[in-house]
């Protein structure tokens, strides 16, 4: 009898397709897969450790996954970026764990959870293989994920440590799971990295995001193509000319600015050139829709820079914007710093950002009203008058910009299209109508 394996995936996207590799994996070495751990024998944490928030959500998952073991005779495995953070330490925290490996280890994965004797390095890294892979959702698109590690060095984040130098998968390798993918029935594919915008840097010294964009623009059924996390000083015209230039490439870059000040910007160390870089964009571009992360309460930061922030907001250039607390992290370089932000003036700050970015949505969207837009169905309830549909624009990324909401007599096809006439808004989430009742592939 074969044994059942779950896996548990924490934090991003790029972690997500990781365990993805990892079902892959296990179930290429015999496992049957459940995603109910309460059926499984063998469970896998795939861990994030990102921001505080992450490590609080890694610890407090095996804890209650661990507790299972207490009624249970199953075996806890952890891995991903909590034991890379913490190394043997682990089992000073989580003694009951049956064993543990870090980012650069995943391939080892399997010899851990049959037992075997392995030489774990704790090498920083990632999980870049493709050959095997089993999706952990029916949803119709898929992150393809086209780099690991980062050469930046912000202030704020602990990613190098964790995962190491910058890492880019060959446009091969990338365009023949893209294929894969496609085959399978995804209708979309979201390209994802640590900085997608330095692919190529490092394996064929250049920048050749447009390059690789236009050769997945290229498959056969594809529908939609979206670009994730595009470093700011990356941003190039023939990478913009690319997304406009092909059909089934959204016009949607999501390029995370972290904040505007200059003064902010310096300490966080990143690019002194953003708010340029996003004004020229917007100014010879405008047909592209921008999201971006904003973080609030960095040490040193004053109101004026927090008006500033909210001014920058206010002139339109973003669509939709996630906005995070300052999270201070002993492994980072900002940890050090002085003039840390008061908890409640971070709370302060971050509803003020928020606020003002949704009064940017808002009058966006009322300028769409009664446009019409194609619409990927992603799920459905029943209701008195048919079905109450939740679909995707062509510009909203899944999970974080929100859904289109419409009502329709005929049962819908979870990953097919329909145009809608947009109506109006309810929170981030677009209300509209159907435009015809023909269903399109």
């Amino acid at each position: 009898m074969h044994k059942k394996a779950a896996v548990v995936a924490l934090g991003c996207p790029k972690n997500i397709v990781e365990a993805e590799y990892v079902l892959g994996i296990l179930a290429n070495r015999g496992f049957d897969l459940t995603n109910n751990v309460e059926q499984a024998d063998i469970v896998l944490i795939h861990t994030c450790s990102f921001i505080k928030s992450a490590l609080e959500e890694s610890q407090k998952t095996i804890k209650k996954i661990l507790a299972l073991k207490k009624v249970r005779d199953i075996k806890v495995f952890v891995s991903g970026c909590l034991p890379q953070l913490l190394k043997e330490n682990i089992y000073t925290q989580f003694p009951e764990i049956d064993g543990f490996v870090g980012t650069g280890d995943l391939d080892k994965i399997c010899d851990i959870v049959l037992g075997k004797d392995c030489e774990i390095k704790f090498q920083a890294g990632g999980l870049n293989s493709c050959e095997f892979r089993v999706l952990s959702s029916n949803l119709p698109f898929a992150y393809l994920k086209i780099a690991e590690g980062c050469n930046h060095r912000c202030s704020f984040c602990i990613i190098p440590n964790l995962r190491g130098a910058y890492k880019s998968i060959s446009q091969k390798e990338i365009l023949s799971q893209g294929r894969r993918l496609v085959e399978s029935n995804i209708a979309e594919l979201i390209l994802i990295a640590q900085d997608t915008t330095s692919y190529g840097t490092d394996i064929y010294n250049k920048f050749c995001l447009a390059n690789l964009i236009e050769g997945l623009a290229k498959i056969p059924k594809l529908k939609w193509l979206r670009l994730l996390y595009a470093y700011p000083s990356g941003i190039n015209k023939d990478l913009l000319k690319v997304i406009l230039e092909n059909e089934n490439v959204c016009n949607y870059i999501d390029i995370p600015i972290q904040h505007i000040s200059r003064n902010i910007l310096s300490k966080m160390h990143r690019p002194l050139t953003t708010k340029k870089t996003i004004e020229a964009l917007k100014k010879d571009f405008s047909d592209i829709v921008l999201r971006t992360s904003f973080i609030v309460g960095f040490p040193g930061e004053t109101d004026r820079d927090i008006y500033e922030l909210i001014d920058f907001i206010n002139q339109g250039y973003f669509l939709f914007a996630g906005v995070f607390k300052y999270s201070d992290n002993p492994n980072a370089k900002s940890y050090k710093m002085q003039d840390k932000v008061l908890q409640e003036v971070c709370a302060a700050r971050q509803i003020a950002v928020e606020n003002a970015q949704y009064e940017v949505f808002k009058r966006e969207i009322k300028k769409r009203s009664g446009a019409s837009s194609e619409v990927l169905i992603e799920n459905f309830t029943p209701c008195k008058s048919g079905y109450k549909i939740f679909a995707r624009a062509k510009f909203q990324a899944p999970e974080i910009d929100g859904k289109v909401i419409f009502f329709s007599k005929q049962k819908p096809v979870i990953g097919s299209f329909k145009e809608i006439l947009i109506t109006g808004s309810r929170g981030y989430d677009i209300l509209g109508k159907e435009r015809s009742n023909e269903l399109t592939k």
